[in-house]
């Protein structure tokens, strides 16, 4: 006995020994990651007065996501890892292995092959930048085009609008496609290039190469990711390619630029050492920077050592290379605003500067006279130029470059667009986005006719000296009487059909909406004459999406919000194709959504506490927060939560402070909005995720993550007297989702941040967590979900699509990418609706799908336990019984959802053939019986009683 309490004290010493270390450890974490936000903050404030200087607006998104995603260690992002895990996946390292109930289609097809369904937007598209005609096909009709985040992309003819895109494989899924361009000399050779520098939306992964028209491809120019101090080293955003014929041999172009993915130290940031003109004579097998094109270091006046950052590589009607700059993310490195000139490839002489360092310059050659180009450029503000404010210039040589005219002399003979929306200044029609939306072009069978585009496109017919605004972005104020067609804003490029020397007379635009078609440029002045070529172009950018818990598959509703595609709502019966019809909801960028459970309102977002309501039964869309200051608190993508039951809308204000507001379901609606602070902020402390408790109906239990790791739980949430607890710290990180399993104790949770461990499970109700990282790959995992009839299947939303697990309740849980159809695009958010057992997935590239395991396979399990296991009666008046076999089972918990999946009843350790009085309305639920968490048996259980009036 004695010996047993010695061992008993000596394990209570280990144990007390060892929280205390889990403890310092944690604190330890906690510390450096505040010292690293801090850092963070402090540069960030940097970059953007050098950014406000350059003429580039702060990139919140981006910034906040790095913010959330980093190192907890060395404040880095590290996604060479998800580049890396790109060919793991390949090669079937992480294939599924085992099929899931979860997302089943209950078809009795594969459902590990083949799960999920593509749900759209069918024709919303997404930001483009890359197009190519297939110079392999005869008829010239063939289209290849590339999404930003969402892939490679083909069309066999988009002059006809119902042909659809088709993704070339899932591999591409999470490749930011840049440009895209052919091999003259074996027009089956392709190279595309990768990551999108403009705004550093998505990372690229070098230059990737086809030899066989776009069948297969391979992935080359990769310099191996590194460190110079706190710069990471690598190419990844390649601006441009071109390929040049020089008497037979294949010269591969390629423009690489540095890039910031939200953190832009004051001395650079991505990739920016390996700034530069990089030359292949060897089909791509290496790549030699040209060193004489280092950019000037603005302190000492010499070459520095970094190349200028490339914008845009072309080959003119002569084979001379001709190719422009844009800003070094270095802040003493004179890049931008200029053009450069070269006969050999390899001897480049400076034709023009803007005199900006932070210019971006386009530039136009035209195809029949090799001395002409027009370049379009952001400005320079010069006290001794006629245009003292000059946001956008441009230019034009009709001598190879010895001689410009420009937007800004004296006495222009040029002039600049002036768009007829009164909101875009008269000397700037790219509205501050010359930055991110620029371009200009010269028609290839007539260089005095010219193409331009900013936030609208306009036309010259006698070289830029006056324009002709050939589209619109919207019918606001003087834009409603203008007769052009709507095209979408923020133009990025435009191509001609080369087929049968352009004699097709067909334009191609990229923009922010993806994928404009005009059939004939010489007949662009009807409202019908530039159409939208987006059939299942399917590069949606998702932030967020949610499902109506009243509908169906054969009836559904959505609403899903989108970067510069508003919030968009999916709806109705599925189309043959099985995508649902879309339509826009709210127009500018598109954050999180919400729905009431009972169809009385539904939520959307804009930036940061921008939420409006739209209220059915007061037919009514105003504003949530109703002080207008109010609303540009929070992040820019605001972290939202909403109690269905008490009809109670939670959003981040600030450090630990909510909004809390209330009377969203009145009628007439009265809105009352009450900041609720959770806690003392610790140092660098935001909230980074929300999640209302669906097993507390009586008032909000509502569950609150911050970006240092730490979980509250405050009961009461929806009223003043409300109490807020810390629960046990996981891990010192940003908690990115809270969700829950069959009971509140049963809580999930997911980090974002690299080099952490991912996911956390606790079954009494977070004073432990157990580790789930299991095989998992170090990525940023960003939203999970557990199947409620099987414990053991999780599925998890990550930066390279879509994982999950057959075994989550064991030690170390055994992971697999189930993301066939979706690919390796990040995930953003899942969400679920027991009553039709539907999962919705929503991606930052690839649009949103949906995975529904049919009450077929429910059928089943009845079935299966038919003598065994009912519910009965069944239908019933409110009461019923559950019998089972007790030589099998003492006693089960049981849960019971109504038609939009919230629980509305739920009973521990009931015997069997034990009378429970559920209370519930006459419908149909679902009920769910469990023993050790794990699902026994699942049944419709219908109530059928008389309403109490009826009885009176």
């Amino acid at each position: 006995m004695k010996t047993q309490i010695v061992i008993a004290a000596a394990m209570l010493l280990l144990s007390a020994e060892g929280y205390a270390q889990q403890k310092q450890n944690f604190q330890k974490e906690t510390k450096q990651l505040q010292k690293l936000y801090a850092a963070y903050d402090s540069n960030i404030k940097k970059s953007h007065k050098l950014q406000k200087k350059a003429g580039i607006p702060p990139n919140e998104f981006n910034e906040q996501d790095y913010k959330n995603t980093m190192d907890p260690v060395t404040g880095l992002v590290n996604f060479e890892n998800v580049v890396k895990l790109r060919g793991e996946l390949k090669a079937g390292k992480y294939a599924p292995q085992k099929e899931l109930s979860f997302i089943s289609s209950g078809s009795g097809t594969s459902k590990f092959n083949q799960p999920w369904i593509e749900r759209g937007p069918y024709s919303v598209g997404g930001r483009t930048r890359a197009i190519m005609y297939d110079p392999n096909d005869p008829a010239g009709k063939r289209v290849f085009a590339g999404g930003v985040s969402g892939g490679l992309w083909v069309n066999q003819e988009p002059s006809v609008s119902t042909n659809q895109w088709t993704p070339i494989n899932d591999f591409w899924a999470n490749t930011s496609i840049s440009c895209i361009t052919y091999d003259p000399n074996n027009p089956q050779i392709f190279y595309v290039g990768t990551g999108e520098c403009e705004t550093s939306d998505a990372v690229g992964s070098g230059i990737w190469k086809t030899t066989d028209g776009g069948a297969t491809w391979t992935q080359i120019f990769t310099i191996p990711a590194s460190y110079t101090g706190t710069i990471k080293n690598g190419n990844f955003y390649i601006n441009s390619i071109k390929v040049r014929n020089n008497n037979g041999v294949s010269e591969i172009y390629a423009g690489v630029s540095g890039g910031s993915v939200g953190i832009t130290f004051s001395s650079g940031s991505l990739g920016s050492y390996q700034a530069g003109l990089y030359k292949s004579t060897d089909g791509g097998a290496t790549f030699v920077r040209n060193n004489n094109l280092l950019a000037l270091n603005t302190t000492t006046g010499n070459p520095s050592t970094v190349g200028y950052a490339i914008q845009q590589i072309e080959i003119g009607a002569d084979n001379s290379i001709w190719l422009t700059t844009r800003s070094s993310r270095f802040s003493d490195v004179d890049s931008g605003g200029r053009i450069f000139k070269s006969t050999n490839g390899n001897d480049f002489t400076e034709i023009y500067n803007v005199g900006r360092p932070g210019s971006r310059v386009n530039i136009g050659l035209s195809k029949t006279n090799p001395n002409k180009a027009y370049a379009l450029m952001q400005g320079y503000d010069d006290p001794s130029t006629a245009n003292v404010e000059e946001p956008v210039r441009i230019a034009k040589t009709t001598d190879g470059g010895t001689t410009w005219v420009s937007t800004n002399d004296f006495s222009p003979v040029i002039t600049l667009p002036n768009d007829a929306d009164n909101g875009i200044p008269d000397n700037d029609f790219t509205r501050g986005q010359s930055f991110y939306d620029l371009v200009i072009i010269p028609d290839p069978l007539n260089d005095n006719i010219v193409y331009t585009g900013g936030i609208d496109l306009f036309k010259s017919t006698d070289g830029a000296a006056t324009w002709t605004q050939i589209s619109k972005w919207s019918n606001n104020n003087n834009l409603a009487a203008l007769q052009v067609p709507t095209v979408h804003a923020d133009q990025h490029t435009i191509i001609f059909n080369p087929f049968n020397n352009y004699a097709t007379n067909q334009m191609l635009f990229g923009n922010d909406g993806g994928i404009y078609f005009a059939p004939n440029k010489n007949s662009l002045a009807s409202t019908s004459s530039i159409a939208a070529r987006n059939t299942r172009y399917n590069v949606t950018q998702f932030y967020g999406a949610v499902l109506n818990p009243t509908k169906t598959p054969a009836d559904e509703e959505f609403l899903a919000g989108a970067q510069d595609n508003g919030t968009q709502i999916l709806a109705g019966a599925p189309l043959a194709n099985n995508f649902y019809t879309s339509q826009s909801y709210a127009g500018g960028d598109g954050m999180y959504p919400e729905y009431d459970d009972l169809e009385n309102y539904q939520i959307d977002s804009y930036v940061y506490n921008n939420h409006k309501i739209y209220s059915i039964v007061n037919n009514t869309y105003v504003p949530l927060i109703t002080t207008a200051a109010n609303r540009n608190l929070g992040h820019f993508v605001n972290e939202i939560a909403l109690d269905r039951n008490k009809d109670v809308f939670y959003s981040y204000r600030s450090g630990m402070t909510l909004f809390r507001t209330t009377g969203i379901n009145t009628t007439p609606l009265s809105l009352v909005n009450t900041s609720v602070t959770v806690a003392t902020a610790q140092t660098g402390e935001q909230i980074s995720n929300l999640k209302v408790s669906p097993y507390t109906t009586a008032s909000t239990t509502l569950f609150v993550g911050t970006n240092l790791g730490r979980i509250f739980k405050m009961t009461d949430a929806n009223t003043a007297s409300f109490v807020s607890t810390q629960l046990t710290t996981p891990v010192a990180g940003t908690i990115s989702d809270i969700e829950f399993g069959s009971t509140e104790n049963d809580i999930m949770v997911t980090v974002a941040n690299y080099n952490r461990t991912s996911i956390f499970y606790s079954t009494d109700g977070g004073a432990s967590w157990q580790n789930k990282e299991g095989n998992l790959p170090d990525m940023p995992v960003r939203t999970i979900l557990m199947n409620p009839d099987d414990s053991n299947e999780v599925i998890i939303g990550t930066e390279a699509g879509l994982w999950a697990t057959s075994n989550f309740l064991s030690s170390s849980p055994t992971w697999a990418q189930y993301s066939t159809g979706i690919g390796n695009v990040r995930v953003t958010s899942l969400d679920y609706r027991p009553a039709t057992r539907t999962v919705l997935v929503s991606t930052y590239g690839r649009g949103a799908w949906t995975s529904q395991n049919s009450l077929i396979a429910l059928g089943t399990s009845e079935t299966k336990h038919k003598k065994l296991m009912q519910v009965y009666p069944n239908p019933s008046r409110g009461n019923a019984h559950l019998r089972f076999d007790e030589s099998k089972y003492k006693s089960v918990d049981i849960t019971i959802f109504d038609a939009s999946g919230r629980i509305v009843y739920s009973k521990q350790n009931l015997k069997s053939d034990e009378e429970f009085a559920t209370n519930l309305q006459n419908g149909n639920y679902i009920l769910k019986a469990e023993n050790n968490k794990q699902v026994i048996f699942t049944s419709i259980f219908m109530v059928g009683k008389k309403q109490k009036a009826e009885e009176d």
